[in-house]
């Protein structure tokens, strides 16, 4: 009855706290959509990698400037052709310039994308190539954006709002859940310490979100998603079997 009765006190603190974890899987798994998504939405054509700078997150009434960096690596002038593949529900638009470079100069394209570039209802999709130009290669970059916000806030606030209110409700719900369960048995200090990890993991997939780094994105997210399956397995739906 004293088990039923914590466990019953500690719901609470368990649902906040799988709020903020879920909160947390859904920005990066938002940037991790993106940029699966933009880095299949084009052929992929370019010798080597080319950095492009976008915005995680526009609002749907805001606007975000796209933004990649041309390096001439070469002793002599050259013209490379820079494309900006942006996508749109009627069709990818290109916007190509024709940059004069002199020897080793680096030059900053940019371009500005709003919501009407959207597809997929939340997404919009960059891909910028430059040209191969002589003996200067080609190079591709490509970036998702997600268009969403919070109330009346600009992309990066919301985002920034969304990423605080992740981590403020996973400590609340610990918080909650640790008041109720002390002092901790070895069956509550298992639970804790294997939330603990839930929430690293977690953590460091959104980390990982914010430079783009889909790979570690996917890794973190999809381990997070089967240890907090085996959590809820043991300690939530069958807690009897701890026990013992």
């Amino acid at each position: 009855m004293v088990r039923l009765k914590r466990f019953v006190l500690s719901l609470p603190g368990i649902l906040i706290f799988l709020i903020g974890i879920f909160l947390e899987l859904s920005l990066s798994g938002g940037v991790l959509w993106g940029e699966v998504e933009a880095r299949s939405y084009t052929p992929q054509i370019g010798d080597l990698g080319l950095a492009v700078n976008c915005p995680l997150m526009l609002s749907p009434t805001g606007s975000g400037t796209i933004s990649a960096a041309i390096t001439n690596t070469l002793d002599e002038e050259t013209k490379p052709v820079v494309t900006a593949e942006i996508s749109r529900i009627d069709g990818l638009q290109q916007l190509r310039q024709t940059l004069d470079l002199a020897p080793h100069e680096t030059r900053i394209t940019r371009w500005t994308v709003d919501s009407s570039y959207m597809i997929f209802g939340r997404l919009i999709l960059v891909n910028i190539v430059q040209s191969r130009y002589s003996g200067l290669s080609s190079r591709q970059g490509a970036c998702g954006i997600l268009v969403f916000n919070v109330s009346k806030l600009n992309g990066v606030n919301s985002f920034n709002l969304l990423c605080f209110a992740a981590l403020l409700c996973i400590l609340l719900g610990a918080a909650i859940w640790l008041r109720v369960n002390r002092p901790l048995d070895n069956y509550h200090r298992s639970a804790a310490q294997a939330c603990g990890i839930v929430t690293g993991m977690a953590t460091a997939g959104l980390l990982a979100a914010l430079p783009r780094w889909w790979g570690l994105i996917m890794f973190f997210d999809a381990l997070t998603l089967i240890v907090l399956a085996v959590v809820l397995i043991e300690f939530v739906l069958f807690p009897g079997r701890q026990q013992y």
